[in-house]
């Protein structure tokens, strides 16, 4: 026992040391990971509620088709702004604008077919 000559203590702090380092790179990973997962989250309730609005709207226009309009339909999760940008013919612009309620935004444009009562287009916009 007396020929170890010191070897065990810094064995020891060398593995801890080497331990710890990876412990707080994992930590680091999952902080990062959660930060991600939170905000494809709050996108994807911000294109949803874009969705829901769409069938809303395109279900309403199809009863009866309107000249002038805009409004604000509410949901749980955030609230969704559209407005008629155009009309040409049988066609009409739409726009919709989302905010969450973590002030996440998503904007898109659909190209609505009056006759056949169906999305044309769908273009999204980027926010930058």
């Amino acid at each position: 026992m007396n020929n170890q000559k010191g070897v065990v203590f810094p064995m020891v702090l060398i593995i801890a040391s080497v331990f710890i380092i990876l412990m707080v790179l994992m930590i680091d990973q999952f902080i990062i990971d959660k930060r991600f997962y939170k905000e494809v989250e709050e996108s994807l309730v911000a294109d949803h509620l874009v969705h829901l609005a769409v069938k809303e709207v395109t279900a309403g226009w199809e009863k009866e088709p309107q000249v002038v309009f805009q409004g604000d339909i509410s949901y749980p999760n955030g609230v969704v702004r559209y407005s008629l940008l155009k009309q040409e013919g049988r066609y009409a612009f739409i726009e919709f604008s989302s905010t969450t309620k973590n002030d996440r935004v998503g904007r898109i444009v659909i190209q609505y077919d009056q006759e056949e009562g169906r999305v044309v287009e769908w273009i999204e916009k980027q926010i930058g």
